[in-house]
């Protein structure tokens, strides 16, 4: 099993440098670079956990050590997850600014309810930076107040995510990507996703639960992503016409869409379970 990853990885390219696309015997290839593709995302959480390790020993972090900044950036995992929500905020607004203006430019809908998307999630993002900045000097009942309001923006943010879904299964609309790039985005798009689960996961221990929301939302833009992703692979590879990926678009919208919504259901649940101890002691 060892051998299959390259395997695959040969195999697909023998495929394409040899125009077999569409033949019958590339089947198993598609099938074995598929496998190899979940391996390796599977393996890169670990791979990262180690290059952070061996980048925290280098030369350039001890002297980011050196700095106070530095030091809290690097020893400090709640610090690490406020910069990332930020971060995450900056792109949501960077992507929605790029998104109306080519939905404006092209009169494109599908471009403008991905621009509403992502405008939404950051302005959700951006309340919870807001949240952490003071989550020391109002305490841990304060931060599950902003997880509440998240699920309940969670609830808000399925509409423009069920208007995409729903524009995309009427209107087959979707993402593709040139040459290669799909298989660049496939392996990202596994990757986020697996560390989305595991960031969550780790995020429900005792901590800050401004950060676990902020994990949900990765998660539940992890889930879209895989959804678009599903379009590109089927544009690509599939060829049983458009009926056959309006089902598929339809029946992966409407999981990812039920997911969210019960995301959001859970958030209030812990939020209400919290509230109802008086003095929460965990993260949810």
């Amino acid at each position: 099993m060892r051998a299959l990853p390259p395997a695959g990885g040969a195999g697909l390219a023998l495929v394409f440098a040899a125009g077999w696309t569409q033949s019958p015997a590339a089947w198993p290839v598609y099938a074995a670079s598929v496998y190899a593709l979940a391996v390796w995302a599977a393996a890169l959480p670990g791979l990262v956990r180690r290059l952070r390790a061996a980048v925290r020993d280098s030369g350039p972090a001890r002297v980011l050590r050196s700095t106070q900044l530095g030091r809290r950036y690097l020893d400090d995992a709640a610090f690490r997850g406020g910069v990332a929500l930020c971060r995450g905020m900056a792109v949501n607004f960077l992507y929605a600014l790029f998104r109306i203006t080519e939905g404006i430019r092209y009169r494109s809908v599908w471009f403008i309810s991905l621009a509403v998307y992502d405008l939404m999630l950051g302005a959700m993002r951006a309340g919870l930076a807001a949240g952490f900045r003071r989550r020391e000097a109002l305490g841990l009942s304060y931060e599950y107040r902003c997880y509440r309001w998240t699920g309940y923006m969670l609830f808000l943010l399925n509409i423009p995510m069920g208007g995409m879904i729903v524009l995309m299964v009427h209107t087959n609309s979707g993402f593709s990507y040139p040459g290669y790039v799909i298989y660049l985005s496939a392996l990202y798009t596994f990757y986020r996703s697996i560390l989305s689960v595991a960031e969550l996961v780790r995020f429900r221990a005792p901590g800050s639960p401004i950060l676990s929301a902020a994990r949900t939302l990765d998660l539940v833009s992890a889930m879209m992503s895989l959804l678009g992703l599903q379009t590109a692979m089927i544009a690509r590879f599939s060829s049983r016409g458009e009926a056959y990926r309006q089902m598929m678009n339809a029946l992966t919208g409407g999981e990812v869409y039920a997911a969210a919504a019960a995301l959001a259901a859970y958030m209030l649940l812990r939020a209400a379970a919290a509230r109802r101890r008086g003095r929460p002691h965990g993260q949810g």
